[in-house]
C-alpha cells in the first residue's frame, strides 16, 4: 500500500511539475474555461502572470480528484477519531476547571461595535486557508493517511469534541458561548456538510483567496441559520503557506513579483469580506509552514519526513530548487510584513468590521521558546502538517493573541496551557487596532 500509494504521488508530482514550467506565454485561457486536451496538451497562462497546472482548468479532472478523494477517505476510514499516540494533547481531567471564568462575558444585548465584542457575544465561527486549516494529516499515523482532512482537530475552526480532548479555538469560544455554530465537525472535505463555514482547501495560495471568501459568503448565505445583520462572526484567515513550499519555484520570475501579487490578493479577498460579511471580526494570521520547516533544519526527523517534503514542499526540500530556500524565505517575511500593514489599511475597519493581525505562528518552531528540546509530536508524520497536539498548542496561541493588545501580542510556541489568557472585567473585549 505504501508503495503503490507513493508511486501514485511521486508520478503525479512529476507530471504536475512539468506542466507548471511553460515555454511560451501564449494559449493564454481563464481559470474556469478549457477543455481536457487542450489543457492537457497546451501551455496555461493567466492573465494575472501566475502559471499553474493545466490540469486545474479541467472539470474532469476536477471530478476524477474530487471521486479520488471520497473513495480514498471511505476506505481509509475516520482517522480524526484516534484517541491515543503522542501526537494527542494529553486530555484534561474533569476536576480541573476552565482556565478562564466565563461568566459575564457575553453582552446582554448583542454590540453595535466591533471594538466591544466579547468571547460569548461571537455566534458563528468560519475560516478560510490551506491544509494547515483543513487539519491535513493531524491523526495520520501511516504515510498513506497523509491526504485525510481531520477538519474536526484544526485549530482554528475546529468543533470536535471538547477542550479536554481538542484544544480549537471554537471550543474555547463555546465555553463562552454554547450556542456557538459553524465549526467543523469530523473527517470532511470541503464539498462536505461537516465541514460547515471551513471553506479552506489544500494546496491554496494567496491567489486563491478571493474565490476562498466567495465560497465562505455564499455558503454563509444559504445557510438559514444565518442572520447576516445580527450574528457576530470570527473568520479566521490563514494563508501563504504554500506560496513559497510549493508553487514559487515554477513561476516564472516569480521572485519578482511574488509579494506585490500576494497584497493585491489580499487586499481583494479582504474588501470583499468586509462588503459581505458585516459583524465580523478577521484573525489575519501568518502561516507557520516556513518558519516550522526552517526550525527542524538541525534535528533528526523520521524517514518519513525524508520521503514526503520533496513532493509536498518541493521548493524548499527538492533537488532542483532548495538551493533558493534562503531567497524564498526573505520573500516569505517580506509578506508576513505586508500581511501586518495591510491589516492596518484604514478602508478595513468600519463600525461593524475589522481586521486583526494575529503574529503568533510567526516564529512557530518545534523547538517552545527558552526550551533546546524539539518537540516533534507538534508535527504531522510528514512534517509538513500539524498533528492535532500541535493545532491545540496553535489553538492556545491563536486565543492568547485575540486576549492581547495590538502591539503586545505574544510570538511562537509554549506548551500548552502554559499561558492561557483570559478577558477580565476591566478589558472584558476581544482586542482589535482600535481598542487596544
Amino acid at each position: 500500500m505504501i508503495a503503490e500509494t507513493f508511486a501514485f504521488l511521486l508520478l503525479f508530482s512529476a507530471i504536475d511539475g512539468q506542466l507548471l514550467v511553460p515555454n511560451t506565454q501564449a494559449n493564454v485561457i481563464s481559470r474556469t474555461s478549457g477543455n481536457l486536451l487542450r489543457n492537457l496538451t497546451g501551455t496555461q497562462v493567466y492573465k494575472d502572470t501566475i502559471f499553474t497546472s493545466r490540469l486545474d482548468a479541467s472539470a474532469p479532472i476536477r471530478r476524477f480528484y474530487r471521486g479520488f478523494r471520497e473513495v480514498y477517505s471511505r476506505l481509509l476510514g475516520e482517522t480524526g477519531q484516534r484517541n491515543s499516540g503522542n501526537f494527542l494533547q494529553a486530555h484534561v481531567p474533569p476536576t480541573r476547571a476552565f482556565p478562564c471564568q466565563t461568566e459575564g462575558f457575553r453582552s446582554a444585548t448583542p454590540p453595535v461595535s466591533v471594538h466591544q465584542v466579547r468571547p460569548g457575544d461571537v455566534d458563528i465561527i468560519a475560516a478560510v486557508g490551506d491544509s494547515l486549516t483543513t487539519a491535513t494529516a493531524a491523526n495520520s499515523v501511516a504515510l498513506w493517511e497523509v491526504m485525510v482532512e481531520n477538519r474536526g482537530v484544526s485549530w482554528s475552526i475546529g468543533g470536535q469534541g471538547t477542550w479536554r480532548t481538542h484544544l480549537t479555538l471554537p471550543n474555547i469560544i463555546k465555553e463562552f458561548n454554547p450556542q456557538l455554530f459553524g465549526y467543523s465537525l469530523s473527517d470532511s472535505y470541503n464539498v462536505h456538510r461537516k465541514a460547515q463555514f471551513n471553506v479552506a482547501e489544500n494546496i491554496a495560495t494567496t491567489s486563491d483567496m478571493p474565490y476562498n471568501a466567495k465560497k465562505l459568503v455564499r455558503r454563509m448565505k444559504l445557510d438559514p441559520r444565518v442572520n447576516m445583520t445580527h450574528h457576530w462572526k470570527i473568520v479566521t484567515y490563514m494563508i501563504g503557506g504554500n506560496d513559497f513550499c510549493s508553487d514559487v519555484c515554477y513561476q516564472a520570475n516569480a521572485t519578482m513579483w511574488i509579494n506585490e501579487m500576494q497584497e493585491k490578493y489580499l487586499i481583494e479577498s479582504l474588501r470583499y469580506l468586509r462588503d459581505n460579511l458585516p459583524r465580523t471580526i478577521v484573525n489575519l494570521v501568518p502561516s507557520p509552514l516556513i518558519s516550522l520547516s526552517f526550525s527542524m533544519d538541525n534535528v533528526q526527523t523520521p524517514f518519513s519526513c525524508s520521503l514526503t517534503r520533496p513532493i509536498e514542499c518541493s521548493c524548499l526540500f527538492g533537488p532542483s530548487y532548495s538551493k533558493d530556500r534562503k531567497l524564498f524565505r526573505s520573500l516569505e517575511r517580506k509578506f508576513v510584513k505586508i500581511m501586518e500593514r495591510v491589516s492596518f489599511l484604514g478602508e478595513l475597519h468600519t463600525p461593524d468590521f475589522t481586521v486583526v493581525f494575529q503574529p503568533f505562528f510567526q516564529d512557530a518552531s518545534v523547538f517552545y521558546r527558552g526550551s533546546k528540546n524539539a518537540d516533534m509530536s507538534l508535527m504531522s508524520i510528514d512534517c509538513v502538517h500539524l498533528s492535532q497536539k500541535g493545532h491545540a498548542v496553535s489553538a492556545n496561541g491563536l486565543w492568547n493573541n485575540m486576549m492581547e493588545p495590538v502591539g503586545k501580542k505574544s510570538l511562537g510556541f509554549r506548551p500548552l496551557f502554559q499561558q492561557f489568557k483570559c478577558p477580565t472585567p476591566d478589558k472584558p473585549y476581544i482586542f482589535t487596532n482600535y481598542n487596544s
